[in-house]
């Protein structure tokens, strides 16, 4: 089976949307794919995610929270209207044990906590990109206390 070429290309090529139904996660993973270059957009509500995909036919990537009611919802509108790289989190429900996700489109789910270096890598491994900053390997969620002062 031949494999897809893809051109190479930069973050600020990408528009990202990240659908998470936890505000400070949301906007930590947000901040972060801006800091490295994506224009990046938050689905702070599923009216305002399905708006963003409508409004983004080359939309570049779609980050879900299968913990999120309206995920399948969201997902099937970004597969059927555009040709995003769907990225799916998953925590403490195992999604991936009951749905065949790839059958729903999702070519890669992540565990939660989420670390921002995988999802660096997924994007860099599906698109060609070849610089990356260097983050560590912390979850997003202790990022985002770190941004918020969540724990002050």
């Amino acid at each position: 089976m031949p494999t897809e070429i893809r051109p190479q290309c930069t973050p600020a090529d990408l528009t990202v949307i990240v659908a998470d139904r936890h505000p400070f996660a949301r906007a930590a993973l947000a901040a972060l794919l801006s800091y490295d270059g994506y224009r990046v957009f938050q689905g702070e509500s599923f009216q305002k995610t399905l708006s963003y995909i409508d409004q983004m036919p080359s939309l570049g990537v779609l980050i879900a929270d299968l913990e999120t009611p309206e995920w399948r919802s969201i997902v099937r509108h970004a597969v059927d209207t555009t040709s995003a790289l769907v990225i799916a989190m998953e925590g403490n429900h195992p999604f991936s044990e009951i749905y065949d996700l790839k059958a729903r489109g999702i070519q890669i789910c992540l565990q939660k906590p989420i670390v921002y270096s995988d999802v660096q890598k997924a994007i860099q491994r599906h698109f060609r990109i070849r610089q990356l900053s260097q983050r560590a390997r912390e979850p997003i969620a202790a990022i985002a206390n770190r941004l918020f002062n969540l724990n002050s």
